[in-house]
């Protein structure tokens, strides 16, 4: 058996906010930030706080160069990603660096880290770093970083927060920062089903790095901050048979004797129950060799890679107090849910038959009936057993400790915190979701080249209107419409939910409505008469959108086709109502003429590109060697080596053969925007010929090579697998790196090809 498996060692212990000074010098007083490093090489940084500043200088004289590192953050909050501006390795141009983090409430993880980088916070934005960044968005689920594996679970804190749980090598290390009880603070009996779901992901666990924030008699005074006491963060470890627990996250207001007091605290607690568990206060500079002998299986799980979006979907809230009602509507309208509110069991019955939700918030007691009756009740009328379901429970009940019995999956005591509601309500669509996407959507679902939408659509109704009509007056073109010219729009609209593939309308077809986009990514292509059996890329949209509006106002057939990229969520409002929107409102007219100019605009700038390749939008092969010569200029006088690959992409005609030229034009898109993620804005990518790419990466030398090649490839298993692609995308790929690259393209060519026919031998 191999020795030490992983090596995990603390460059920031501390929670909240930077506490440097004598007091702390023992425990440290910078923001979170743990480094783990496997016997694969992989590097893998825990958060990004204030202690990545002396991280990034210890890698820069201890780590093989390129630099090629993994950081994960649990959430965005500021004392988990201060130190991103200051972690010198994203400054250097061989540096790769992949970011897994979960999608923000309002923002995704790119746009937080841009935020603190702003010229009026920092004087060098994200843009202006040299390295290769990847953001990649996680769910719950898993993932694997070579022979590491990679669980990750949703914590119960005030934003959505994921814990990592990494297993190498027979050994294991869970990382669980910031999270809170979900019921008792303290005890030996959890009763609570989150509580429950969090000791079995620690469960058998070598290492367990754990939110231990306040101490027992500090905690009420905390409710609903999202942080745990130092009993509750040894008491599940306990009853999870973990090893050794590290006590993480420290208060700022406690020095370095507080720490080492609550570090006795969990090591008699488990001395009392004769637990055989070592704990410890997490301290900066200590380093743990964890060892372990417990290969790790793959969980029955879906991958933690796979976006989701929640956006259009049903909570249904039922017997909660008018002051509930709308604290509760006002968080789902911001996040882009619709609101169903029912005051009593059998309005409920009556609302979910007609609208089915994808939640319950249930009040355990109810005018008519109890919370535990009514949850079964909609769960058999729907024929929905899994349907997920959040009941709340007076205060008094959390410290009794009183058993939790009944059908729902979670818990929540009031008074009902905010944020911690968001972050519940997100976590259970986003498990729902996941379920129902591995129901509707099995081997063999892709058959076809394009999947098309069934023709059974139904009106929203009057049960949904309202809720639709807040959605609706959030999208920027609809905001000049007055509350009665909104309901009168989705009187008669209707709801779609496209998979990755699916067609939302096709060029030619005629239409009677036009598709706001709630949720999701839509791509819009044109065929080209020009370029028989290829439709040029027109561009893409996202929520707020609206595409289906051209071939309404000109009255003929739909200019182009739309498709889902992703799970997208329309709202398809009737063509005569939508006229007569216009009709009455004229901003609402100016709104879509501005919106049809900047489309326009936008495209012109697209094809002017000196013919871009109509399909990708990459460079073609003119522009590649007008380019080239530009780049490779610049690299011989600052005297640097440059990359050149040569990809080709395997089985592209079967592709066609079996499931249609439209499908193999999305193996192609996907290729191409493997090679845009893989790449900085300062290289050139070019999609050669038909089924042949180049890309031409500056300031880049052999020790990069095999870096490259690994990253292609996996992003290319990525996006194969987002966007539901009937077969797995591989290519050849030829490398040359010429120190002193020649002023035409054509002699690294054809040295690439010649690498990459010895590849295939």
């Amino acid at each position: 058996m191999a020795q030490d498996p992983l090596k995990v060692r603390f460059w920031g212990t501390r929670g909240s906010v930077p506490t440097p000074g004598p007091q702390t010098a023992k425990y440290g007083g910078n923001t979170s930030c743990v480094e783990v490093r496997a016997q694969d090489g992989t590097i893998i940084v825990l958060d990004c706080g204030t202690g990545a500043r002396l991280l990034g200088l210890d890698l820069l004289k201890t780590a093989s160069r390129p630099l090629r590192i993994n950081l994960f953050i649990g959430h965005t909050h500021w004392d988990h990603i201060q130190g991103f501006p200051f972690f010198s390795p994203v400054f250097l141009p061989d540096t790769e660096l992949n970011v897994f983090a979960p999608a923000g409430l309002q923002r995704t993880v790119e746009d937080a880290l841009a935020g603190q980088m702003q010229y009026s916070y920092f004087p060098v934005t994200l843009r202006d770093l040299r390295s290769r960044i990847h953001f990649t968005e996680v769910e719950e689920g898993f993932f694997r970083l070579g022979d590491v594996m990679i669980e990750t679970q949703f914590l119960n804190h005030t934003a959505p927060t994921i814990s990592f749980r990494i297993s190498s090598g027979g050994a294991t290390v869970a990382y669980v920062t910031d999270h809170e009880p979900f019921w008792n603070p303290s005890g030996s009996h959890f009763k609570h089903p989150g509580d429950q779901r969090h000791i079995a992901f620690l469960n058998g666990a070598d290492l367990v790095i754990h939110d231990a924030q306040f101490s027992l008699e500090e905690y009420p005074g905390k409710i609903g901050w999202g942080h745990s006491t130092v009993d509750y963060a040894t008491e599940v470890s306990m009853a999870a048979g973990v090893k050794q627990l590290a006590l993480f996250h420290h208060d700022p207001l406690h020095d370095d004797g507080e720490i080492a007091r609550l570090e006795g605290i969990g090591r008699r607690l488990a001395k009392e129950r004769g637990v055989a568990m070592d704990v410890l206060a997490a301290a900066e500079g200590v380093t743990l060799d964890v060892q372990g002998t417990r290969l790790a299986q793959p969980p029955d799980e879906a991958s933690a890679l796979r976006r989701r979006s929640i956006v259009g979907e049903r909570v249904l809230v039922v017997g909660a107090t008018d002051a509930e009602m709308a604290s509760i509507g006002q968080v789902l309208a911001e996040d882009g849910l619709v609101f169903l509110a029912a005051p009593d069991s059998q309005t409920a019955l009556i609302q979910a038959g007609e609208v089915p939700p994808s939640l319950m918030i249930v009040d355990k007691q109810l005018p008519k009936g109890d919370g535990v009756g009514l949850i079964k009740q909609v769960r058999a009328k729907l024929n929905r057993p899994n349907l997920p379901a959040i009941m709340l429970t007076d205060g008094s009940d959390a410290p009794s400790g009183r058993t939790l019995v009944g059908p729902a999956d979670d818990y929540l005591a009031r008074p009902v915190v905010s944020p911690m509601l968001r972050a519940r309500v997100r976590a259970w669509l986003t498990r729902a979701l996941t379920a129902s996407d591995g129901e509707r959507v099995g081997e063999g679902a892709h058959t076809e080249a394009l999947i098309e939408p069934a023709d059974n659509f139904q009106p929203v109704g009057k049960a949904l209107a309202g809720a639709y009509t807040g959605l609706l007056a959030s999208a920027p073109l609809f905001q000049s419409l007055s509350q009665e010219q909104l309901s009168k729009l989705v009187s008669k609209a209707v709801e779609r939910v496209y998979l990755p593939g699916q067609a939302v309308f096709r060029q030619g077809e005629s239409g009677s409505h036009v598709y706001v986009i709630l949720g999701g990514q839509v791509r819009i292509v044109e065929a080209t008469p020009e370029v028989p059996l290829v439709d040029r890329f027109v561009g893409e949209l996202g929520q707020g959108e609206i595409v289906g509006e051209m071939g309404l106002l000109l009255d003929h057939s739909r200019t182009a086709t739309v498709m889902a990229v992703e799970r997208t969520r329309c709202l398809m409002i009737p063509q005569d109502d939508f006229t007569q929107a216009l009709e009455q409102s004229p901003p609402l007219a100016m709104g879509l003429l501005r919106m049809m100019a900047a489309r326009l605009q936008s495209v012109n700038r697209l094809l002017s590109r000196t013919a871009p390749d109509p399909l990708t939008v990459l460079a073609g092969r003119r522009m590649f060697h007008d380019q080239y010569r530009r780049l490779a200029a610049g690299a011989r006088r600052r005297c640097s080596s440059v990359i050149l690959l040569s990809l080709d992409v395997h089985h592209l005609k079967d592709i066609n053969d079996h499931f249609g030229y439209s499908m193999g034009d999305e193996v192609l898109r996907a290729v191409a925007d493997a090679l845009v993620e893989s790449t900085r804005t300062t290289d050139l990518v070019a999609r050669y010929g038909s089924d042949e790419f180049a890309v031409l990466l500056v300031d880049a030398g052999h020790d990069q090579v095999e870096v490259i090649i690994d990253r292609v490839t996996q992003k290319l298993a990525d996006l194969g697998q987002r966007r539901a692609l009937p077969r797995k995308v591989e290519c050849s790929i030829g490398i040359v790196v010429s120190s002193v690259p020649p002023e035409s393209a054509e002699e690294l060519l054809r040295e690439a090809d010649l690498d990459m026919n010895r590849r295939k031998i």
